[in-house]
């Protein structure tokens, strides 16, 4: 059966009745993702699951599959790659936009053994690393097509991969290849059962998740069946779908959210979700369309990652009927205040979700029912535990942080790292090598974020304990830039960090330090950063050369000076019209806030008959774009510099 609610979620005291009614074991009775869909078709059958829009152009004829034929779509890819050998321990991985097929192959691949959705966007060595660390037996790829290269990749990698047993690509196949058409291959199978014989448990694996996550390089995280099942019944009571759910989703399902949050949770969940072409927003014409897509397929929930909503806060709604949507949801990275104030007036309430690839996807979330804390991330999701830690010397959490008393006369735990225990939580990465920092021997996950939890437990982030760089929701490694930059020889320190930009919320850049009597110039490096970054998101934005990296008391790069000193650019240079059209001196100074980790102090000197209100209005305006927050002080004389 579908996943039901009786009510949303709207605050903490929801999430506590739903973990007294039961424990979470014998909420439901699917014990797979692939249940979890059936139980849904079973419900509705005839009813649309997937809409989907190849161009983005209104005018199209969308491409519109029932509950039953999407059922049956899954059980004939199961029992496709059943036939190929793959087993409850084999991987199917698949290189695909977001397509019905991918659907199929995504939930096919899980019920016959195990789904390995991989960015087609990385470099063949990167997607080379992927297969076989993760012993690919079946690839599934899109075939050639005039604007993207995933199939050129492929034939690039498969003959760098022994374990690989089959290739199927979506479109024609090519025999003489010993290629497969993934179409009409499963068209030969059974629709009506799964012909293996598995009997899936919730701690079988479902699917590995690539990530960066919060210690570095790509990883492959698994997912056990019962972590997504368990997101998928969450994500429904806090976002509130139903079967009169409508979802737009821009997300690709290589990404956990677009595969869990805004994929299975609303099928499971008996909806509908509308896919908006297969590269999403990123096709120009979906982007520059999308509210007369909104118009005419009724959507009772939009959203996307921030970089997603601040490019469609450019885009005209023209007088479109909006009506229909309900709620706007996004995560992934942190939202822009000025971005959530615009989404907020102009469309919808928009719920923010917090969560990893380590951890399922959400572990807290704003319930769209709910009341909404400007700047918090939300509540915990039923059946999920939480706990701020201090930091100890060697940056792993310590103890539990104690309350603190705030200036307002409130409570709230003191800033520390941020750690949950969930049934979202992964059992550990493929190679345990990489699990201590990111999960504890007792099942903790450490999220790498600093904040609090206020005394209506609600979670605020104020920074990250580690040095991610979070370009729209892609996750950079400083390192990679760093070990680039040091291969030139005139190389002695290099450091990257994130400037704030109001479109991807950061934007690599890096810091040379030169060794003594050497010379190097920022297009050289950047050219030799291009050379040796496989990963196009992590291409420094630029390379500033200075005579000495400030360090700490024993040495190291103290990376939290650069971060600041990106943001005073960016925000001196955002606010140096306002200085012109006001006649006021403003001065910036960014770096640690005891209260809200980092904070932009703008410093203004003006006139006596400035309007004050409205230049602080148009600050506000300014820098709200950015995640950096900020407030603003009035001078009594005029400011040097």
């Amino acid at each position: 059966m579908t996943i039901r609610i009786e009510r949303p979620v709207t605050g903490p005291e929801d999430v506590l009745a739903l973990e007294r009614k039961a424990p979470w074991e014998e909420v439901l009775s699917a014990q797979s993702t692939y249940e979890l869909i059936a139980g849904a078709a079973a419900d509705r059958p005839e009813a649309t699951a997937i809409t989907f829009l190849a161009t983005g152009d209104p005018d199209e004829e969308p491409v519109r599959i029932t509950y039953r034929q999407l059922i049956g779509r899954i059980t004939q890819a199961a029992n496709l790659f059943h036939a190929l050998g793959v087993g409850s321990d084999d991987v199917v991985s698949f290189l695909l936009p977001h397509l019905p097929q991918t659907h199929y192959a995504m939930w096919g691949a899980g019920a016959a053994g195990i789904a390995n959705p991989i960015n087609f966007l990385l470099q063949p060595d990167q997607i080379a690393d992927l297969l076989n660390a993760a012993r690919t037996r079946v690839l599934v790829a899109l075939g050639p097509h005039p604007q993207l290269d995933i199939w050129q990749k492929v034939e690039s990698v498969r003959r760098r991969v022994p374990s690989l047993a089959a290739v199927l690509q979506v479109g024609p196949g090519d025999p003489a290849a010993e290629v497969s058409s993934f179409d009409e291959a499963i068209a030969e199978q059974p629709a009506d059962e799964l012909v293996g014989g598995r009997e899936i448990r919730r701690d079988d694996p479902a699917i590995f998740f690539h990530t960066g996550g919060t210690t570095g390089s790509p990883k492959l995280a698994p997912h056990t069946h019962g972590n997504d099942i368990y997101c998928a019944w969450a994500a429904a009571h806090m976002l509130s779908f139903t079967p009169e759910t409508v979802m737009f989703n821009v997300l690709p399902m290589f990404h956990v959210a677009g595969a869990v949050v805004t994929g299975l949770a609303p099928l499971a969940a008996g909806g509908q979700v509308v896919t908006i072409t297969p590269i999403g927003l990123r096709h120009p014409v979906a982007l520059a369309n999308h509210w007369k897509l909104v118009e005419k397929y009724q959507p009772t929930h939009i959203g996307g990652v921030p970089t997603n909503l601040a490019a469609l806060m450019e885009v005209p709604s023209d007088e479109a009927d909006l009506s229909s949507v309900k709620y706007a949801v996004t995560g992934g990275a942190a939202l822009p205040s000025e971005i959530e104030r615009a989404w907020n007036r102009r469309f919808a309430r928009i719920s923010q979700i917090y969560g990893m690839t380590e951890a399922g996807s959400t572990l807290v979330a704003a319930p769209v029912e709910g009341r909404a804390k400007p700047g918090s991330t939300g509540i915990r999701l039923p059946y999920g535990r939480w706990k701020i830690a201090s930091l100890r010397p060697d940056g792993l959490p310590g103890d539990p942080c104690g309350p603190n008393v705030t200036p307002e006369g409130g409570k709230r735990n003191e800033v520390g790292a941020v750690m949950f225990k969930s049934p979202s939580v992964f059992p550990g990465y493929l190679d345990a090598r990489h699990n201590p920092g990111t999960l504890t021997d007792d099942g903790w996950v450490i999220t790498g974020d600093l904040g609090y939890i206020d005394d209506d437990h609600y979670l605020f982030l104020t920074g990250r304990s580690k040095d991610l760089i979070i370009r729209g929701a892609h996750n950079i490694d400083p390192a990679i830039i760093e070990e680039a930059l040091a291969e030139h020889p005139a190389v002695a320190l290099a450091a990257a960090v994130g400037k704030p930009d109001a479109y991807a919320g950061e934007l690599p850049v890096a810091y040379v330090q030169l060794k003594v009597g050497s010379s190097a110039s920022e297009g050289e490096l950047l050219e030799l950063a291009a050379s040796r970054i496989a990963e196009r998101p992590a291409l420094p934005k630029e390379v500033n050369i200075v005579e000495a990296l400030p360090v700490t008391g024993v040495g190291k790069i103290f990376k939290p000076a650069l971060r600041w000193e990106q943001a005073e650019r960016v925000f001196k240079e955002a606010l140096a019209p306002l200085a012109e059209t006001e006649g006021a001196t403003i001065a910036v100074a960014v770096d640690e806030d005891r209260r809200r980790g980092t904070l932009a102090r703008v410093r203004i000197a003006a006139p006596a008959a400035a309007d004050r209100a409205g230049i602080e209005k148009e600050v506000g305006r300014l820098l709200g774009r950015y995640i950096v927050p900020h407030e603003v002080e009035w001078a009594t004389a005029a400011l040097a510099g």
